[in-house]
């Protein structure tokens, strides 16, 4: 397993036009259609650091792969807290792109078709997110910030989680609870492909997730959550 972030803001503070046509240029040709088509800076920006992070998460598997003989070397046992990436790392350690293509699944998820790597993307406010493991994987980071959360978690979430958030002492506290189960539901919907709208009601409480699957540690930066998931060995 293993997690990589990127701060979106020091992406568009260093892609003046010449840079972001350097960086694009790293990308395989399905991320930079993406990057294209995206009509907004700040998702044009992340759509670039999750093409970005990619590239180097495959080529670190490829460097791996030619360093040890075999990709079950990749960091299987490993549960990082999660890599920070600056703009000038893969400037300097991205050269020549590889030629990455895809497969979908029947409900649109996307898998890498010649590396036998699973990776799950997600995006909120400044951060961009990349998890990649030998085993399926879903990931998930969500900014915190106010929300209703009564009026969202009798609709959403179980008994056993409203009451959880019913004994935080602080609403600071039951906001973060609030957002950390919600990025369990989404990086498990992402996992199996379902989408979050599957597992809204489940419980995803300490302890309480599918016995199918295990949590990475991933520390998330200040102000976020985030959750990482992949399936357990002998479930696969």
């Amino acid at each position: 397993m293993e997690i990589y972030l990127l701060n979106v803001n020091e992406l568009m503070q260093a892609c003046d036009e010449s840079r972001f046509t350097a960086l694009l240029s790293r990308l395989d040709k399905v991320r930079r259609e993406k990057v294209l088509s995206a009509k907004m800076p700040r998702v044009r920006a992340a759509e670039l650091g999750a093409g970005l992070l990619l590239q180097k998460a495959a080529q670190d598997w490829q460097k791996q792969k030619t360093n040890y003989g075999a990709a079950q070397r990749f960091s299987l046992e490993k549960s990082p807290d999660g890599v920070l990436c600056t703009v000038s790392d893969l400037v300097s350690q991205l050269t020549e792109p590889l030629a990455l293509t895809y497969r979908y699944g029947e409900k649109g998820k996307p898998y890498f078709q010649e590396i036998p790597l699973f990776f799950s993307l997600s995006h909120s406010g400044e951060y961009v997110l990349c998890a990649v493991s030998c085993r399926e994987v879903g990931a998930d980071i969500q900014k915190l910030q106010p929300a209703d959360v009564w009026k969202l978690a009798k609709r959403f979430y179980s008994e056993s989680e409203c009451l959880a958030l019913k004994r935080c002492e602080s609403e600071e506290e039951r906001q973060r609870l609030f957002f950390e189960l919600w990025s369990r539901k989404e990086a498990y919907g992402k996992l199996t492909g379902t989408g979050v709208a599957a597992v809204l009601g489940q419980d995803f409480g300490s302890g309480a997730a599918p016995s199918d699957i295990e949590w990475a540690a991933v520390s998330p930066p200040q102000g976020y959550t985030a959750a990482v998931c992949m399936r357990r060995k002998d479930s696969v």
